[in-house]
């Protein structure tokens, strides 16, 4: 008669996860939908069953003992594969289902328009698109892949790029990020106003339209500025918008000039009704990069794999139509990234990101 394994009851297990994650009784409690004094309730358990204390206890919050530390890296592995396993076993029932978290506007402008062949290529994935500007946090937000833009973790960028408000993640555990295009801002206008004020050959003519701000990003065009030596003129009632698919918006109706992240101009519907007044010798990139965004304990699910491929596959196509873009609009070298630097982006972001 084959022994008796020796272990912890799951409902434990799970409580004991979830607050070591989130070092936080209440917040564990608010995840499991259960009380907070349940969750107590089964660490003790779990403390009993092991003999070692796994938490100290706090006024206002709880911290992991050296025992508890090591005790959670198992437990948030097995609770991860178990997951994996289940959702591979149902998907070959039911299909598989992919979560993907998004900011607005890259996925209205550069993702949805693009969505259709994938899922025409697999139909068998059934995509659902969630958007959302929060830090991510895939493992409570139920998601299995994320757009992303943001400073990578633990990469030093120079002071006098253009500043990115957003944090990509909240804890880079386990976390993978996959490199898919830089963020460049581009000045975006309507061609009847540029066929109105006349031709723009420089930085100073351009400042000399309406500069339209975008709540998202408040200092993009202090930073865009700044990175050119140049100064953020006085302000002349400048409209500010919500967001950049509203600012693209009020650059078509003539209202000024937006500062846009290029990769999000070829997916808005007036297109062809703006343009590219100018551009630097040499466009500053932000202090920040669009990512894919994947968690190693589900990265050989079939679905994420064919999705990783496939977008990364789009972003090149990216680069490499906003380089011809920029090459017919000056007639000159263009700056941006090319495919194959793109390629070694991919490969060194990807491997750095890999954090324990």
């Amino acid at each position: 008669m084959a022994a008796s394994r020796n272990l912890p009851p799951l409902s434990s297990v799970r409580s004991f996860e979830a607050a070591a994650r989130h070092r936080s009784f209440t917040l564990a409690a608010e995840e499991l939908a259960v009380t907070q004094g349940a969750v107590s309730l089964q660490v003790r358990k779990l403390e009993s069953f092991l003999g070692k204390k796994l938490f100290v206890r706090q006024s206002r919050k709880v911290e992991l003992t050296q025992a508890g530390v090591q005790y959670y890296e198992a437990c948030r592995r097995l609770l991860a594969d178990l997951e994996d396993a289940t959702s591979r076993l149902l998907s070959r029932d039911r299909g598989e289902i992919l979560i993907v978290n998004t900011l607005p506007t890259i996925g209205q402008l550069w993702l949805m328009p693009r969505l259709a062949d994938f899922t025409a290529a697999h139909r068998h994935i059934e995509v659902r698109v969630v958007s959302d500007i929060r830090p991510l946090d895939m493992q409570a937000d139920g998601v299995d892949v994320a757009l992303r833009v943001g400073p990578l973790a633990g990469r030093r960028y120079p002071r006098h790029l253009p500043g990115i408000d957003l944090t990509l993640v909240q804890r880079w555990d386990g976390i993978c990020a996959d490199y898919l295009f830089d963020d460049v801002l581009v000045p975006v206008m309507s061609r009847r106003l540029l066929e109105q004020g006349g031709p723009i050959g420089s930085l100073d003519e351009l400042l000399a339209f309406p500069l339209i701000h975008t709540a998202s990003r408040p200092h993009a065009w202090r930073d865009w500025l700044n990175a050119l030596g140049a100064a953020l003129p006085p302000q002349r009632n400048c409209p500010d918008y919500g967001h950049f698919y509203i600012a693209l918006r009020a650059a078509q109706e003539h209202k000024g000039i937006a500062l846009i992240p290029e990769v999000l101009i070829d997916g808005y519907p007036g297109r062809n009704e703006l343009v590219v007044p100018w551009r630097p010798e040499h466009p500053p990139k932000s202090a920040g990069e669009y990512y894919l965004l994947t968690h190693g304990a589900w990265a050989e699910r079939a679905a994420i794999t064919a999705f990783r491929g496939w977008v990364l596959r789009e972003a090149a196509a990216s680069i490499a139509a906003n380089a011809a873009a920029s090459e017919a609009d000056d007639g000159g070298p263009d700056a941006s990234i090319s495919p194959a630097h793109a390629k070694a982006q991919n490969e060194s972001f990807a491997g750095a990101a890999r954090l324990p």
